[in-house]
């Protein structure tokens, strides 16, 4: 659709033979922040590494496409991906300290990564950009070495750099999991904040749904490779339709010093090659036609998909 900023049609993601995502599609407007969520395995990072493009990351795209801003940049040559990635494509990092070098200033690396996107470096702009996000002691930061500075410092700084690039599209792979509470609720507020500013469209990867309910507008939910759930952010948190995504919730701690339900288990590694639902194994609901039912994910109620094939189930 002509109004979206990106668009993922049923794409299949391999490593080698090995299929890790499968049938993945959703769509993005311009201005709008899209969580991804579900536990370590289930296929987010590949979603983002499919994205990027970048293939000796390892994953290739054998099915489906990926349309940015109306173009098909599924199978981009190398010297095509460099052009749009930083300057369309923004990406923040689970470890920011693993993409900064320790001990090179941040001025020095904000000038080789801008000049790389063949962008002029301007340290007043670099200064304003802190200043609007209301780094602490703006003025110095380009001058000290990330090994001086927290992790969430880290990460704002990154975060910052891409602004200066400009992109559309920012991706962010569990951007703030390896922060403190208040570390991250600072880095949301600020990227809800460019969001409002600068009208970025975010794919926000998390395992956190406390995370995803404070910035995302839509909630998707991953499971061994696939989209189990999607939809606007308040449907799918107040009235879950996937015995997944409702155990998620379950697990989650409440006020009420209640014990969080548990879930047996861990996604299967050959999920994204399961004809039927790849939860079965997990579901204390499952019947016999969810092990042959093939993978469909139906609009259960307007906006809200979900792929159960009993539609819906109390816990």
């Amino acid at each position: 659709m002509a109004n979206n900023l990106l668009e993922i049609n049923n794409l299949t993601v391999t490593y080698g033979d090995f299929k890790i995502i499968t049938e993945v599609s959703f769509s993005m407007k311009p201005g709008e922040i899209v969580c991804i969520a579900g536990e370590s395995g289930c296929g987010k990072s590949t979603l983002i590494k499919a994205v990027l493009g970048i293939k000796h990351l390892g994953a290739f795209i054998t099915e489906g496409n990926i349309i940015l801003d109306g173009r098909d940049i599924t199978h981009l040559s190398t010297e095509e991906r460099r052009q749009i990635l930083g300057t369309q494509i923004g990406y923040v990092p689970q470890n920011t300290r693993g993409s900064f070098n320790n001990i090179r200033t941040y001025d020095v690396q904000y000038q080789e990564t801008m000049r790389s996107h063949n962008r002029k470096f301007v340290r007043s702009d670099a200064i304003d950009c802190f200043d609007r996000l209301n780094f602490p002691e703006s003025s110095k930061l380009l001058s000290y070495q990330p090994w001086e500075m927290s992790g969430g410092m880290n990460q704002r700084m990154a975060i910052a750099l891409a602004v200066l690039q400009g992109p559309k599209l920012m991706l962010c792979d569990e951007a703030t999991s390896v922060l403190d509470v208040t570390s991250q609720k600072e880095v949301i507020e600020e990227l809800a904040k460019l969001r409002d500013e600068l009208g970025w469209s975010i794919l926000f990867i998390t395992h956190n749904l406390g995370v995803a309910s404070h910035i995302a507008d839509k909630l998707g939910v991953m499971y061994a490779g696939r989209m189990v759930e999607y939809g606007n952010i308040r449907s799918v948190l107040d009235d879950p339709i996937h015995p997944y995504t409702r155990r998620l919730l379950a697990a989650i701690p409440g006020k009420d010093r209640k014990l969080p339900l548990g879930l047996e288990g861990r996604p299967p590694l050959d999920g994204a090659e399961v004809e039927g639902c790849n939860f079965v194994p997990r579901c204390q609901f499952c019947e016999d036609k969810c092990s042959t039912k093939p993978y469909s994910l139906d609009e259960i109620v307007p906006g809200h998909f979900a792929s159960c094939a009993q539609g819906r189930v109390d816990l």
